[in-house]
This record gives C-alpha cells, structure tokens and sequence, in this order.
C-alpha cells in the first residue's frame, strides 16, 4: 500500500523547525548567527551577513562537522 504524505501545514512544520534550532556564532566574527534553514539530510544551513568579511554561509551536520557551503560534502 502507498504512504500518504501530508502537505497540510508543511511550511509551519519547517518554519518552526527552523525556528527551534539553537544560533551558533559566526567562526569569524562570532556574531550571533540564527539558522537559515534545515536540509534533507538534517544538516542546520547558518548564513553571516559579514560584520568586517565577507558574507559567511556553513553548515553543521548530525555529527557537529561544520561544512563550507549550503549544499555539497565540503569540510572545513
């Protein structure tokens, strides 16, 4: 039998996931950083806007590895 996915209300869903992850500071400037997004593979997209750099994007994967980028398997 198929599974049903429900769609109702995803973008709260997402939107309030996003919301409950924690901030991390910015590994330049350690500017507070709230998360941007959460991907697929449950890795927290975070973005600094640059505060005297350039604009930052990382993320931190379900192990706690920071990755360069917003998409791709690229370790710091």
């Amino acid at each position: 039998m198929a599974q049903i996915i429900e769609m109702t209300g995803w973008r709260e869903r997402k939107a309030a996931q996003v919301q409950s992850a924690s901030a991390l500071a910015c590994p330049k400037c350690e500017t507070e950083c709230p998360a941007v997004s959460i991907q697929g593979d449950e890795s927290t997209v975070y973005r600094c806007v640059g505060h005297g750099h350039r604009a930052l994007t990382w993320r931190i994967d379900v192990n706690g590895d920071m990755l360069r980028g917003a998409v791709g398997r690229r370790y710091y």
